[in-house]
């Protein structure tokens, strides 16, 4: 199970702070399929990489089998790409 509690995502462009992603909540339970979709500059390639075990720093909380990704380490979050995340893309 996917379950995640506040995600927050900035990305700095100079001085500024952009915000990719703002207090996400999202749960996504064993068998389900998930389907990002949006306009442009929405945030979809920032989740995707989130969801996807590619970017670990956010704001917020993600379990991913009732463990907090951000504890776990990189050999563990390779295995877990490996054999628990599937991404097919839209050309």
């Amino acid at each position: 199970m996917i379950k995640l509690k506040g995600i927050n995502k900035y990305y700095s462009s100079g001085e500024e702070k952009l915000h990719a992603l703002k207090d996400v909540d999202l749960e996504v339970k064993k068998g389900e399929f998930l389907a990002i979709m949006g306009p442009s500059g929405s945030g979809k390639s920032t989740m995707i990489k989130i969801l996807g075990l590619l970017d670990k720093e956010f704001g917020g909380s993600y379990l991913l089998n009732e463990k907090e990704v951000r504890t776990l380490n990189d050999d563990l979050l390779s295995n877990l790409r490996n054999e628990k995340i599937g991404f097919v893309f839209q050309d």
